[in-house]
């Protein structure tokens, strides 16, 4: 509808209206006319970009880099936890398949110490460290807290460090690196876990209105960077967390203006990660998959659980050459809750080939093993592993 049409339409019924009103009147509308279709398109593209953001905003990001490189890319990846647990003298990270980093992590071993006085060789202890893992449960509660999908992270250089322990005194010396001789492993003690979470706290910066409740109040923040997602420690005194053009709005039933703590969770950026690859559970979301997720039952077919594997970008190096009902392979979880299915099909085997056997081979195909489990909780999904 444009304005001619609207003259000639109020032409035909008005009847003895003078020429400058019929203009007058037709020009109303089509005030209104471009007004409307300027709405619309507004809001074409915000839907367009809620969509965009809510798929691509929260993804995790994991490397691995020096102490020192840390702050090189301290606009991308963060340091998950530069603390030593009380007793430790060291933190290492091992470099090692999840079997070896299993049989190190139980008893006592042999270890040569290297420092800036020499060689030592004593007996030490490994153990996990649990403040990443405690980092990571603390991430997840808040991705419900603030109603985010959490999705299976993909950070498998966070099981490869551990806590190391001295059995006996330990002069306090700075230590470069730790071999194991039972094992032919050099674990390094230079490393830290990088990822893409960053804590901040941000305060209003205008006064805060009163809520559309007219109980509480609207605390609008600033964000440093708009194309991250934010994710709100959830007191007691907020009520509600949503985005908007000016940036962040918090329903709290604080009046005055005050610090918020939050996450940030930067996007991918394009920067060279040293010495190890940059692992995510980032998932390409092209418009089947919209489809997919999407639609109200999904289907229980061999392209379906396909197209699954294929969507993660850490299936990168590996290729499902089969998907088998009712087979058994060696990674994959200890048991399944559901029993839906008749007898002889309870059990799914997907089988890889990778193009190559690197340390994190087996995690990437766990990740995956479980990712389609949760998309079928009523199989028990095992992967295998072939080169």
């Amino acid at each position: 509808m444009d304005e001619s049409f609207i003259y000639e339409r109020l032409k035909a019924l008005s009847g003895g209206l003078e020429r400058a009103e019929y203009r007058d009147i037709s020009k109303a509308f089509a005030e209104v006319i471009r007004y409307n279709q300027k709405a619309l398109e507004e809001l074409e593209e915000r839907l367009r970009r809620e969509l965009r953001d809510v798929s691509e905003r929260f993804y995790l990001y994991g490397a691995v880099a020096p102490a020192g490189d840390a702050s090189m890319i301290n606009d991308f990846l963060f340091p998950m936890d530069e603390n030593r647990e009380e007793g430790s003298i060291a933190t290492v990270f091992c470099q090692c398949s999840p079997d070896r980093m299993q049989d190190l992590l139980e008893g006592s071993h042999r270890a040569e110490i290297k420092t800036e006085e020499g060689i030592q060789e004593i007996t030490v202890r490994l153990r996990p460290c649990r403040r990443y893992e405690k980092k990571i449960e603390e991430l997840q509660n808040l991705y419900y807290d603030n109603g985010i999908y959490w999705r299976t992270p993909y950070l498998p250089y966070v099981k490869r460090f551990a806590d190391v322990y001295c059995e006996g005194a330990w002069p306090d010396f700075e230590i470069h690196s730790i071999r194991f001789p039972d094992f032919d492993l050099t674990a390094r003690a230079d490393l830290i876990p990088l990822w893409n979470v960053e804590p901040i706290r941000l305060k209003c910066t205008v006064f805060p209105i009163p809520a559309i409740d007219e109980r509480n109040y609207q605390h609008t923040l600033r964000l440093p960077f708009r194309q991250d997602g934010y994710l709100v420690r959830m007191e007691k005194a907020v009520k509600n967390v949503y985005m908007s053009q000016d940036g962040l709005e918090i329903i709290s039933d604080e009046k005055v203006q005050k610090e918020f703590d939050l996450y940030r969770i930067a996007v991918h950026r394009n920067i060279n990660i040293p010495h190890f690859p940059l692992t995510t559970n980032h998932r390409r979301m092209r418009h089947i998959d919209r489809q997919a997720d999407n639609a109200v039952f999904r289907s229980r077919t061999k392209a379906e659980i396909g197209r699954i594997v294929t969507g993660y970008e850490a299936a990168a190096g590996l290729e499902l050459l089969e998907i088998r009902e009712g087979g058994q392979g060696p990674i994959g979880r200890s048991g399944n809750a559901y029993r839906y299915i008749p007898e002889g099909r309870e059990s799914l085997l997907l089988r890889f080939h990778g193009e190559k056997e690197t340390f994190l081979s087996e995690d990437q195909v766990l990740f995956l093993v479980e990712e389609v489990q949760n998309y079928y909780p009523q199989f028990r999904v095992m992967g295998e592993l072939s080169f």
